[in-house]
């Protein structure tokens, strides 16, 4: 099967305006990637401040309350 000059010339054209897409979706999925690390790493540091926030309230004294309904 023979092609003509056309349709060699289409098939260079959709070639480069499909590694024109395949650039900006690779260029977009880099930035999703970035995000990601970046909310992984804020996740990371909330992690760790929640749980330093629970041990410091493991070591907190606790004072018994009674209220009304406890005396009655």
């Amino acid at each position: 099967m023979e092609f003509s000059e056309t349709e060699l010339d289409l098939n260079a054209q959709k070639i480069v305006k499909l590694e024109k897409e395949l650039d900006e979706a690779r260029y977009l999925i880099e930035q999703c990637i970035a995000s990601i690390k970046e909310t992984q790493r804020y996740l990371i540091k909330l992690s760790y401040n929640q749980s330093d926030i629970t041990k410091r309230m493991a070591k907190w004294p606790y004072i018994v309350v009674n209220t009304e309904s406890d005396e009655q």
